[in-house]
């Protein structure tokens, strides 16, 4: 195998997620009165009251509608985060889930209604200008997912915390990847410019903490956990580190098939050594007999990465940095050095390199510079 070799690999997207923090087990909000823990919930029939007993980890605010508890806060602060939670509302009840405090997802009984807006079960609230004095952005329901009145309800939340450079400048704003609501999907990559109607934090950060509206009326909660999310950069990353981990295996092992299918079927080698530029394909048929060799045992390869640059976003990634590819077969061995750029995309969910571009030969000292 030769210097100028595809580095390709088609890494899979996945999340990875943190620890999961249940709220309901022991101290995970902070101490308010107005709410309890209780251990049987119902319920009345036709009017917006539960019906609570026992001691237990069910948390209630209150009882009757006109009654008022204050907002639930968690104790830890979270960003980016998935949340998953169990709810009972009386008929006529209303409460919500301010993700940092701020993003409010709707709870409503939204029970039997044809026409639903951002104000319904599963709906982004709206935002309010003081300054206009009206209302604006919101997102309604994608369907009403609603079940009737006293039913447990879930409610699934996955939710990107703003993102802002190191002056403050916001970069991009606070999006609900996806939300389902009894196991419907009713919002996806729903944005907000800043905090919703009635949030009990103002401004925007990068973290805060999960709260429940207590002040609306009476809301019955079994479970709520918290799973904190990588970054968007960080999954981003990761994947990218299994992108150059899989390069490496299909090198060592000679898995020429495996190796084809990474590349985008119009990806292009530029070799600024040999100053020529041909598509990957091309370049794949004269390697076939090296990882034949490979496969069968009669060559060793070897390739490995460090990188000096890596920009990006969630469907492209320009890679750069130096590769060291090294192989024995029979009396003949080498190490070459290779300062490299990589041009990456997504498709169809899967990494898949468009363009290498193979600058020229490094030395072994600018390959330890890259050491990190």
């Amino acid at each position: 195998m030769k210097v100028f070799r595809s580095l390709v690999l088609v890494f899979l997207v996945g999340q990875v997620f943190g620890e999961e923090k249940d709220l309901l087990a022991g101290r995970g909000f902070r101490p308010v009165e107005g709410w309890r823990g209780v251990e049987k919930v119902a319920a009345l029939e036709g009017v917006t009251e539960l019906l609570a007993a026992g001691n237990g980890r069910v948390m209630v605010n209150v009882l009757k509608k006109g009654e008022k508890a204050p907002y639930l806060f968690s104790r830890e602060e979270f960003g980016d985060v998935r949340v998953e939670m169990e709810f009972m509302i009386p008929r006529g009840s209303n409460s919500g889930v301010y993700v940092m405090g701020r993003y409010e997802v709707q709870i409503l009984d939204s029970w039997g209604r044809d026409q639903v807006g951002s104000g319904d079960l599963g709906g982004i609230y709206q935002r309010y200008d003081r300054e206009k004095k009206k209302r604006s952005e919101g997102s309604r329901p994608k369907v009403n997912a609603a079940r009737r009145p006293g039913q447990w309800q879930t409610m699934e939340i996955v939710f990107r915390a703003p993102v802002f450079d190191q002056g403050g400048k916001k970069l991009r704003d606070a999006t609900f990847e996806e939300v389902k609501v009894n196991g419907k999907v009713v919002q996806s990559g729903a944005s907000t410019s800043g905090p919703t109607t009635s949030a009990p934090l103002e401004g925007e950060v990068s973290r805060g903490p999960l709260s429940i509206q207590g002040d609306h009326g009476p809301i019955a909660i079994r479970k709520l956990v918290v799973t904190p999310l990588p970054s968007l950069e960080e999954m981003r990353l990761r994947e990218l580190e299994g992108y150059w981990a899989e390069v490496s295996r299909a090198v060592r092992e000679g898995d020429f098939d495996g190796y084809r299918a990474t590349c985008d079927p119009q990806g292009i080698l530029v070799s600024g050594i040999k100053g020529e530029s041909y598509l990957l394909s091309k370049a794949l048929k004269r390697w076939k007999k090296e990882f034949d060799d490979t496969r069968t045992g009669e060559r060793k390869s070897w390739v490995d990465f460090r990188f000096s640059h890596r920009y990006g976003d969630g469907d492209t990634a320009h890679e750069a940095g130096i590769f060291r590819y090294a192989f024995e077969q029979g009396e003949k061995k080498a190490v070459e050095f290779v300062e490299f750029e990589a041009l990456l995309r997504k498709r169809e969910g899967r990494w898949v390199i468009v363009m290498e571009y193979q600058k020229d030969l490094a030395d072994e000292s600018e390959w330890e510079k890259l050491k990190g």
